[in-house]
């Protein structure tokens, strides 16, 4: 089978199903554990409650996200009103450490894993690096086509992808509702995921600049594993 047929091949980025079904179960988890079972309830009123709201007072940022797809609409509103509801007990730089450490880097060393259709990708036919930049391609081909995570340009050489992302919908959607915080959790994801799938891939993972931190572009660098610069504790 070759790269091109996966079903992921140049599919639209969204939280895959398999990854949905989990987040539930780390979500739970880690609520309990850090504000114990009627805190955890507690937070669950305050979410249902901060998402009635913004979806009533955002009813722009909910069509654009619902353009781009359903899951992520949903996705949006549910993270940003629980970040809020957790932010009023613990102070928003708490709030965010705990989502990032305790939910989103969990959850990304499963969902990454699915958005590259790893099991699959690591059978077909070719170079395992060689395949995985191709769907890197396809993937931010397919972001730039729905105007989400829009690519300028890439470059593709033997032992190096590089590709530049100019646009990020994380950071406008998040920060139209008023949690900017989280336009930080793609990147967060991102760390953490490609971690967990480099050693398959034959990869290196660096990026050493974001949109949602503070730089006019994202720079992906995805390199033959053994050919990277030592810079990895740069990567953000």
């Amino acid at each position: 089978m070759k790269v091109e047929e996966l079903e992921k091949y140049g599919a639209a980025l969204e939280m895959p199903k398999e990854a949905v079904k989990e987040q539930s179960k780390i979500m739970f988890r880690a609520l309990r554990k850090q504000f114990g079972f009627f805190g955890m309830l507690s937070i669950f009123k305050d979410t249902f409650f901060n998402q009635s709201k913004l979806r009533k007072e955002n009813p722009v940022t909910l069509r654009k996200a619902a353009a781009i797809s359903k899951t992520i609409e949903k996705e949006l509103f549910e993270f940003s009103a629980m970040f809020l509801a957790m932010a009023k007990r613990l102070g928003r730089a708490e709030a965010y450490e705990f989502f990032k450490n305790e939910i989103m880097n969990k959850i990304a060393k499963i969902s990454m894993p699915a958005i590259y259709q790893l099991d699959d990708l690591k059978k077909c036919e070719g170079d395992v690096f060689d395949n995985f930049k191709k769907m890197n391609i396809g993937l931010f081909e397919r972001t730039t086509k729905d105007r989400t995570w829009i690519m300028e340009e890439y470059q593709d050489q033997k032992d190096k992808l590089t590709i530049k992302i100019i646009s990020c919908a994380n950071v406008e959607l998040f920060g139209e509702l008023g949690v900017p915080e989280l336009g930080k959790f793609g990147c967060d994801h991102d760390l953490a995921g490609y971690s967990a799938i480099e050693g398959d891939v034959n990869c290196e993972f660096r990026r050493l600049c974001t949109i949602a931190k503070g730089d006019d572009q994202c720079l992906f660098e995805f390199y033959r594993k053994g050919t990277a610069p030592n810079n990895a504790h740069l990567n953000i």
